[in-house]
């Protein structure tokens, strides 16, 4: 209960976040002149993300329940608001072939049982993810630790330690897993456990993707077309330097960063703890790739070069 008051007194006690209008001309989307021939990537919200290619596709913590801020600030009982589910669905490629889980916290994992059983995908997450989401319902997890590689179709995916963001010090909802065998019920059961990132290879190019975690584990030259980056808090923005100089990505993809208390038909605007135009500078001063932006929904393909 006192990480979900931390939350609530964090969020708001801060100015409401603009929108992506202030920064448009960061913002990337394909147009009917586009070539498909690369990796589309599509944005879900919080730090969700599909990605396809030749048919093919992942997911990467769909959320879209997206519980308000003062449900989590009580304790209340949680469950994936299913119309909204099913509308951020209408959005996913017909066929969807694993669903890859940064951590347990319930903006990644809450609705992925549900998904899990419309699309019959594989989940691929952490013990205690794996743990949470068998309770609430999913059918099986592929449990993985840093090291791991699973070959899923024409994907390969390297699993990666990472870390999480502290929030007034802390890690939310950071408590040791319990050996409760039931179902999680409420904002602090949906504990966030061994956190991961992915290096995601297709098509020959090389996706990076984390929730707020480090790639210092990454091999040394391993540059990446797309760095997706976790940037919902400070520690995150404080690692940012080390990470483009590590990842030296052609793309730099901000995430984590909008108000994923807010419907998503309510539009994108930026949590009140981000501080994009700080990121957008560390990003400009670093000169390592091209910086953008994607909206709810609005794909954007990631082209060979």
């Amino acid at each position: 209960m006192k990480g979900a008051l931390l939350l609530f007194l964090g969020f708001s006690t801060q100015v409401l976040g603009a929108g992506l209008n202030s920064y448009a001309d960061l913002i990337a989307r394909d147009s009917e002149t586009t070539p498909r021939d690369g990796v589309r990537v599509t944005y879900l919200g919080t730090n969700g993300y599909q990605f396809e290619f030749d048919g093919h596709a992942l997911l990467v913590d769909p959320y879209f329940s997206r519980v308000d801020l003062l449900s989590i600030a009580l304790g209340s009982r949680l469950q994936p608001d299913m119309p909204r589910v099913a509308e951020g669905m209408r959005h996913l490629a017909p066929k969807i072939e694993a669903i890859l889980v940064t951590h347990g916290h319930f903006d990644h994992l809450l609705d992925v049982p549900t998904v899990m059983s419309r699309t019959h995908a594989r989940l691929i997450a952490s013990a205690s993810a794996a743990n949470l989401a068998k309770r609430a319902g999913a059918p099986s997890a592929d449990a993985v630790t840093a090291g791991a590689v699973r070959r899923i179709g024409p994907w390969k995916i390297r699993v990666l330690a990472a870390t999480h963001d502290r929030l007034f010090g802390k890690v939310p909802f950071d408590q040791p897993e319990t050996r409760d065998s039931g179902p999680p019920q409420r904002p602090a059961d949906w504990i966030c456990g061994e956190p991961l990132a992915f290096l995601i290879e297709v098509g020959g190019q090389r996706i990076y993707v984390d929730s707020g975690g480090t790639p210092a584990l990454l091999p040394p030259h391993e540059r990446v077309d797309l760095a997706i980056l976790g940037m919902a808090l400070s520690d995150s923005r404080a690692r940012l330097p080390a990470a483009l100089e590590r990842l030296q990505p052609s793309y730099i993809l901000p995430s984590h960063q909008d108000n994923f208390f807010r419907p998503l038909d309510a539009g994108f605007q930026f949590g009140p703890l981000t501080d994009f135009s700080r990121v957008r500078h560390d990003c400009e001063q670093a000169n390592r790739g091209h910086l953008i932006l994607l909206d709810y929904f609005r794909p954007w393909t990631l082209t060979r070069k």
